[in-house]
């Protein structure tokens, strides 16, 4: 079934609109752009001001690389501490076993029972 031509279509598709230009519009423009330029001239402006500074600016990224190397240091001192109270403990327990009868005979795998004078 063929549907008959919307006549709205049709005249939407023809329809042109110029509108008249405004009378004096190219002066008005200029008008405005000159207004604004006085008065930008005798008040500064938002944009020419520069950005607020901190009086430690430079010393953030100081301050936060000081932090790292600081907590590098104590991380590596901690370490270092752990491991040398370690090794102490290690050297420790082998000179125990070595002047304790019995941790030399529970070493050696003999039964203290078992031993002969």
């Amino acid at each position: 079934m063929k549907h008959p031509r919307d006549p709205l279509s049709s005249t939407l598709q023809s329809w042109h609109h110029e509108p008249t230009p405004a009378p004096d519009f190219r002066n008005q423009v200029w008008a405005r752009i000159h207004a604004v330029e006085a008065t930008s001239a005798t008040t500064p402006s938002t944009h020419a001001r520069p950005a607020p500074t901190f009086p430690f600016a430079n010393a953030l990224p100081l301050a936060a690389s000081l932090a790292v190397l600081l907590s590098l240091a104590a991380g590596s001192g901690t370490a270092f501490a752990l491991n040398q109270s370690r090794a102490t403990e290690r050297m420790a327990a082998a000179y125990v076993r070595t002047i304790d009868p019995v941790q030399m005979t529970a070493a050696s795998g003999a039964h203290p029972s078992h031993v002969h004078p």
